[in-house]
């Protein structure tokens, strides 16, 4: 679909500053910046003049957001799988997610597992059915059926 070019004098400066501290404050996705542009009732085509400012001046950039999302979520000991369907749902394309998650070190990734199980192993002992509890807390966090046999 072809939109009409948009000067950027019919957006307002001020929507703009908001944006790039928007964007500044903490890495974005399209996904995320387009939702916050809805609240400012801007036509499609202005939203698009918005998002193409952001990418060229640096406030926006996809592999970026992608790359300091999986690190984040690596150290809050989230599993890949849960990584890759929290991406999935914010749009991010395959291609960066696949990326992505290549970067995770699988020993900095086995040694968050095996903290995870001793973190949960500490905080419930004298469980009943202990170990399916502990597997299903650990696949709900993302982790593989296959990973979490592996290190238990």
């Amino acid at each position: 679909m072809n939109l009409p070019e948009i000067n950027m004098m019919e957006i307002p400066s001020d929507i703009m500053s908001k944006m790039e501290r928007f964007c500044a404050w903490q890495e974005r996705c399209e996904n995320d910046v387009r939702r916050k542009l809805t609240s400012f009732r801007l036509s499609e085509s202005q939203e698009e003049a918005v998002l193409k400012s952001l990418k060229e001046n640096g406030f926006l950039d996809e592999s970026r957001y992608v790359e300091s999302f999986v690190r984040s979520k690596v150290k809050a000991t989230w599993g890949r799988q849960k990584i890759v369907a929290a991406l999935r749902a914010k749009g991010i394309p395959s291609a960066l997610i696949h990326s992505a998650c290549e970067k995770i070190s699988d020993d900095d990734y086995a040694d968050r597992l095996r903290n995870a199980i001793k973190k949960w192993n500490r905080s419930h002992p004298d469980v009943e059915n202990a170990r399916e509890k502990l597997i299903r807390h650990l696949l709900s966090k993302g982790y593989s059926i296959a990973e979490v046999m592996k290190e238990l």
